[in-house]
């Protein structure tokens, strides 16, 4: 099997479970799942500059920056409209295809 972004396919296959798997908000799943969508780096794209801006992207929708990066994206995901949150979840499932 190919150990290309095993990383990022670990952690965004365990984010998109727990996106699926709870009867809560859409809001509060995301929270959720952004533990593990943060251990991924935008460095391991580094290559394939499609994913890597695809990536930013979903970073970008969480408010992510550079000061207090767990915090700012879990405040970010409690505020979001049930339309937002969905629009992100999209995304993170599309990543997850195309990191095949």
């Amino acid at each position: 099997m190919d150990e290309k972004y095993a990383n990022a396919r670990e952690q965004f296959f365990a984010a998109i479970r727990t996106l699926a798997a709870s009867p809560d908000s859409i809001q509060t799943r995301l929270m959720d799942a952004n533990a593990s969508i943060l251990a991924v780096t935008i460095d391991e794209f580094d290559g394939d500059g499609e994913l890597k801006i695809k990536f930013a992207r979903i970073l970008d929708l969480l408010a992510v920056d550079q000061d207090n990066i767990e915090t700012r994206a879990f405040e970010t995901a409690a505020h979001m409209t049930d339309f937002e949150a969905v629009k992100v979840a999209d995304l993170i499932c599309d990543f997850f295809y195309e990191l095949g």
